[in-house]
């Protein structure tokens, strides 16, 4: 009976020790992976991501008004710009074979 109090009590004191230490290591941890300074970085991080993606759909809406605003003056896009002329396929005339 002696033993197994001895074992039981050894085993209370070494279980209590164990989870102090792994605790207060857990909280250092924290503490040095997740500072106030880490944080702030994270929310600098991503207000520059969210800012760069407004910018890039800016200019992407800008370059679709200006390819909207080409089209209706009647201005030729890049492509046509070639001074040969494409014609248009011959078609055939009904009875013809």
């Amino acid at each position: 009976m002696r033993r197994r109090l001895l074992w039981l009590m050894g085993g209370w004191v070494v279980g209590t020790l164990s989870a102090a230490w792994l605790r207060r290591r857990t909280r250092q941890a924290i503490r040095r992976y997740a500072p106030a300074r880490l944080r702030h970085e994270v929310s600098d991080r991503s207000s520059a991501l969210v800012d760069s993606v407004r910018r890039i759909a800016g200019q992407v809406a800008a370059v679709g008004r200006d390819e909207a605003g080409a089209t209706r003056t009647g201005a030729r896009s890049f492509e046509h710009d070639s001074p040969r002329r494409h014609r248009r396929p011959i078609r055939s005339t009904p009875g013809e074979r």
